[in-house]
């Protein structure tokens, strides 16, 4: 319930806008100025909750006295773009966030305002994903609405949590752990896009507890301990099969002096053909091809489990692989366990001038399965980059350095470890506009690993604790629905149907409904036939007031642009009050 949503007035803005941290300090000074307040106050969020208490802390109010960030994120460039290589989720969010901004407020709440507030809010609404979609670095529009570059300037304490699960945000909170210059702790575990008391994959655990001795510490100044706590304590998870969906996993909590640790030395490997070697040998250039098909496997990019334990995790590799670029590793001899972000270090070209290369770092058993362990990508026009695009010269050789999403894993001895490399993973990321070949030289390039040593075990909160829920019935249950098929033109498609149900909410007498659907379709030899197709339809009613809409979006990218279709609707009863239809093209300069 920030500016322009729920029952406040205004009008919802850019998704991380400047606005809402400076509603956030006023709202701040005026709790620290109430009697019932000892002038000091918290902030504490999840995902964009937890983004805004960054930006918040970062304008320094001196009644904020300590932050818990849940999933939270310093780049919204980061949660658009992977190294420059635009995720699909950047336009596919388009009518999620459209709905955010134009639901009505609650007649029982602001009376009979409701209806021009809410009218008001459609016909203002910007979120078309026009400017998402243009600003294709990482320019002064995204640097504007986050703390990329200017953490040093928060100036209160930061406890930063996420799970390995949730690859985007886990590497932005530790982002922000090694640029913080203030008292802070952070807590990786296993999880998804969730707060940890319900988090999944599991094991979950007690996040309340562990944000109570945080904020007791920091707000009352009692010893709760926590600053003996080590400064980082990570999930390192045990090699299991690969499953797509959350189970609960096996491992250990370890605990780090510092972020970057010091516990962590260097291994690396040489890239020759087919294997990763101690030493490297003689130069040889090998093709990665475009192939649509790479990347069935991958899941998504942010699974969240909304609806239950659904799959929306990495599954099985061996297909994916079988069509990429491998480098295996001898069965190892030990146990080998790694914590932080893997790197690459790559000679390459291409024969386009935009061109992606996707890396996977796989954990392969010996009966063959192959479990993602990592992943990252690198849209080669960002090589020097995210904020300086160049073009590829075409069969130029250039030096890269492409860092995989952090990571603690242990691989176990007679377990392989495997690189894949592919020049595409559709659907999780947009293709280039042609079909483009990166050639890697093996032999001058190399995989780097932080090896974990020395660290201690670790104790977390194990019992999740809540408080009782808000008293809610479910009139229709939630579902979900995964189909992939391959049509009468060889477009292989994903069709995605998530059901949140209807539910009741009986302190306020409200009943909620919404759906929502995404179908992904693209030829597997032609990327200019890539299509995003999102609807989310909800409703909202308590006895004769009932309210509803939609917001539906078609995104294609042929080669030279990217062509969006968006439709809002709002409906009072059986009546449309409001449909307004955006049309747009944007031009593929650097994704």
């Amino acid at each position: 319930d920030v500016r322009g949503t729920g029952d406040s007035e205004g009008i919802y803005g850019a998704q991380f806008a400047a606005q809402y941290a400076e509603d956030a300090v006023d709202a701040i000074a005026w709790i620290a100025s109430q009697p019932w307040c000892t002038g000091a106050v918290a902030m504490f969020g999840l995902s964009w909750g937890a983004g805004i208490a960054l930006a918040t802390a970062a304008l320094q109010p001196p009644a904020l006295k300590a932050i818990v960030c849940a999933s939270g994120i310093d780049s919204r460039f980061a949660t658009r773009f992977i190294n420059g290589a635009m995720l699909t989720g950047n336009p596919a969010g388009i009518p999620a966030w459209m709905l955010y901004a134009t639901r009505p407020p609650d007649p029982a709440i602001v009376g009979d305002r409701w209806r021009a507030i809410w009218l008001e809010r459609l016909e203002r609404c910007a979120i078309t994903g026009e400017e998402w979609l243009s600003h294709q670095s990482h320019d002064d529009y995204w640097k504007d609405t986050g703390v990329a570059g200017r953490v040093e300037s928060i100036q209160c304490p930061i406890m930063a949590v996420s799970g390995w699960a949730d690859p985007g945000f886990a590497a932005a909170m530790l982002r922000v752990l090694a640029q913080a210059r203030v008292p802070r702790r952070g807590l990786i575990g296993p999880w998804s896009h969730r707060y940890a008391h319900v988090g999944l994959p599991g094991p979950a655990i007690g996040y309340l507890q562990e944000t109570l001795r945080w904020l007791d510490h920091w707000l009352k100044s009692k010893d709760t301990g926590v600053m003996g706590d080590p400064a980082l304590r990570v999930w390192v998870p045990d090699a299991e099969p690969p499953n797509e969906r959350p189970t609960e996993q096996a491992g250990r909590w370890v605990g780090l002096a510092a972020w970057p640790a010091p516990e962590t030395g260097e291994r690396n490997w040489a890239l020759n053909p087919g294997r990763l070697d101690d030493t490297a040998g003689s130069e040889s250039p090998m093709a990665v091809h475009w192939r649509g098909e790479v990347g069935e496997a991958a899941g998504e990019w942010m699974p969240i489990f909304t609806t239950g334990a659904n799959p929306e995790m990495a599954g099985d590799q061996r297909d994916d692989d079988a069509r990429s670029l491998c480098f295996d590793s001898a069965p190892l001899g030990a146990r080998f366990e790694f914590v932080g972000a893997p790197m690459l270090e790559l000679d390459v070209s291409a024969n386009q001038p935009i061109a992606t290369l996707v890396a996977r770092l796989c954990d392969v058993a010996p009966d063959g399965t192959s479990r993602r362990v990592s992943f990252g990508a690198l849209n080669l026009v960002h090589r020097d980059g995210t904020d300086r695009p160049a073009l590829i010269e075409p069969g130029r050789r250039y030096r890269v350095r492409l860092a995989l999403y952090d990571v603690a894993y242990a691989f176990p001895s007679g377990h392989r470890i495997r690189l894949a490399l592919s020049a595409s993973s559709w659907p999780m990321i947009w293709p280039s506009p042609a079909p483009a070949t990166v050639t890697v030289i093996a032999g001058a390039s190399r995989l780097a690993l932080p090896v974990l040593a020395g660290a201690a075990a670790a104790q977390v909160v194990a019992t999740p604790e809540t408080a009782p829920p808000v008293p809610m019935t479910m009139r229709r249950p939630m579902s979900y629905e995964r189909r992939r098929s391959v049509d009468g033109d060889g477009r292989h498609i994903l069709e995605i149907r998530e059901d949140f149900g209807a539910s009741h909410y009986g302190d306020i007498d409200i009943e909620a409904d919404e759906i929502a659907t995404r179908r992904t379709s693209m030829h597997p030899d032609d990327p200019a036939t890539a299509t995003v197709e999102v609807e989310a339809r909800w409703q909202l009613a308590r006895g004769d007031w009932r309210v509803g809409g939609l917001a539906r979006t078609r995104v294609t990218g042929d080669g030279g642009a990217f062509t969006v279709d968006t439709r809002l609707e709002a409906r009072e009863g059986d009546t449309t009050i409001f449909t307004r239809d955006w049309h747009f093209r944007v031009p593929r300069r650097f994704a």
